[in-house]
């Protein structure tokens, strides 16, 4: 028999006869008869799959490299946001000293008081105080000039000089104002780089997205982590306390299953027990090379099973109680039945067959006669 589908007849305690205690002669001619049998039908779908833990999550790495140091083991709880290791950085390391370097310099340049903006300083009070002798001595030039005491030429010469004085004035503000804007830069720029830095280094600490417990340790300290590769993964973080069954059903027998329906499990971990739950949710997407989809139920299990353990289920699609009766006693949507020593042919609804039986779902004699007890 399939595994994937199973059907299942189950004998009811007591076999029932039919009403006036009908018999059903089996086909060949002979007076032999059949009875009717009340039996439990059940049909259910095979799967297989594992307990997991309903908010499990498998932490990857984010960057690639060695692990320097893992603070947890298996059965920690941990919260949200904790470091629980840490992937070797030295050179972001040495490129934050780096940049700190240069920042402290920097700033250290911008101070009211620094040597250097000082030095800025005095050379700007020497010009603009240059400035002011140049002034005053072409307004002297000029009223020389407006007097006839000297000559043109000597007039524009003063004139000049004070220009000059005046342009080398304002560059050397414009100059100290251009350094001060220019450190700025440098400054946010490095800023910047130093927070990308740190986020940089943010990703080397591995940090637990959720509050749970480790469920399983996949790393040690020095082992070498690639955060190219999918399978890659260093911690599984979970609740112990609230399990689910995941189970990779046929896409063939996906439109027999309903949330709510029963499922009956077992694992070899509990040789002899059968585990009951209850189906929660059906997954919209299948898994186009096993040709599978995921089911998940809920289902109550000992608090200590280890997560991941390996079940095999049934999900159990029909479970009814019918009548059932030898195949050979059917023919061609009737059966015979003896009453009051005679023969009738009755017209019957056969159902489901099993091995050598066939459901009758529904019978009625000429009389008003139903093959039910």
């Amino acid at each position: 028999m399939n595994r994937k589908y199973l059907l299942i007849l189950v004998s009811a305690a007591v076999i029932v006869l039919l009403a006036y205690l009908f018999l059903i002669p089996r086909g060949g001619g002979t007076d032999e008869t059949a009875k009717v049998e009340k039996k439990r039908y059940i049909k259910s779908v095979y799967a297989s799959g594992y307990v997991d833990s309903v908010n499990k999550v498998q932490i990857k790495p984010e960057v690639s490299g060695y692990i320097a140091t893992i603070n947890v083991k298996e059965g920690d709880r941990v919260r949200k946001g904790e470091v629980i290791a840490t992937i070797k950085n030295d050179k972001l390391q040495e490129q934050l000293r780096e940049i700190s370097a240069k920042r402290e310099l920097i700033e250290n340049r911008m101070k009211e008081d620094s040597p250097f903006l000082n030095a800025l300083k005095d050379e700007i009070a020497i010009w603009k105080m240059n400035t002011e002798i140049e002034r005053r001595n072409y307004e002297r030039r000029e009223s020389l000039y407006a007097k006839g005491i000297i000559s043109k030429e000597d007039f524009d010469k003063s004139k000049q000089g004070l220009e000059v004085t005046e342009k080398t004035y304002t560059k050397t503000v414009e100059g100290l104002n251009d350094q001060l804007a220019s450190l700025k830069s440098e400054l946010d720029s490095l800023t910047a780089s130093e927070q990308t830095v740190v986020r940089e280094m943010e990703k080397h600490e591995i940090k637990s997205p959720v509050d749970g417990e480790v469920l399983r340790k996949f790393a040690e300290e020095g082992d070498y982590v690639n955060s190219v590769l999918k399978d890659d993964i260093l911690f599984s973080i979970g609740n112990p306390g609230a399990l689910e069954t995941v189970l990779s059903v046929d896409e063939e027998f996906i439109p027999l299953i309903k949330p709510g329906e029963k499922v009956l499990l077992t694992t070899d971990a509990y040789p002899g027990k059968v585990f009951e739950g209850k189906i929660r949710v059906i997954e919209r997407e299948s898994d186009r090379i096993s040709r599978t989809v995921k089911v998940k139920a809920d289902t109550d299990y000992p608090p200590d099973i280890p997560v991941g353990i390996t079940v095999e289920a049934n999900i159990v699609i029909t479970d009814r109680e019918g009548l059932f009766i030898s195949k050979e006693a059917y023919k061609d949507g009737y059966v015979e039945v003896v009453k009051d020593g005679k023969k009738v042919r009755v017209p019957v609804e056969a159902g489901v067959e099993e091995d050598s039986f066939i459901e009758i779902k529904d019978g009625t004699g000429e009389t008003g006669e139903t093959l039910t007890p």
